[in-house]
């Protein structure tokens, strides 16, 4: 039986460790990608809908899981069988406090449900008979 030297023996784990990794990440890397893609895709279509919605000037702030800001809150996206729920914040100027939102999308991210809390009165008659839209009142 050959007896190995301690180097022959660190570089035998150091290279077995490096390329099960490598293949680890090969593995994993691209699924993640796919992933982030699909959440990154719904996550614009949901601001999307949010602005069309509601009506919301186009220089808008909007807080979202891509553009988190723990300052004003906690944002995120979560699938729900096989609809999508994401939460935001968005103010219309730097005058204008944050206004939490959360949208509810179909597998197709058609709009199921949006809720917001903002001042009722900035909203139009048809924004409010909206079924699909909840505006809670700010206190």
């Amino acid at each position: 039986m050959k007896e190995y030297t301690v180097k022959q023996v660190i570089f035998a784990l150091i290279t077995g460790f490096g390329l099960s990794w490598l293949v680890y990440q090969s593995s994993v890397q691209l699924p993640y990608e796919v992933q982030r893609q699909t959440e990154e895709e719904i996550i614009n279509k949901a601001n999307v809908l949010l602005i069309k919605s509601l009506n919301l000037p186009l220089g808008l702030e909007v807080i979202d899981p891509i553009k988190p800001d723990k300052d004003v809150g906690k944002t995120y996206i979560s699938p729900n069988g096989r609809e999508w729920q994401v939460s935001g914040y968005y103010r219309r100027n730097e005058l204008d406090e944050w206004h939490p939102w959360l949208i509810n999308l179909d597998e197709n991210h058609k709009l199921i449900r949006l809720s917001v809390q903002d001042d009722i009165h900035l909203f139009s008659e048809e924004i409010l008979e909206n079924s699909l839209i909840t505006i809670r009142s700010i206190d």
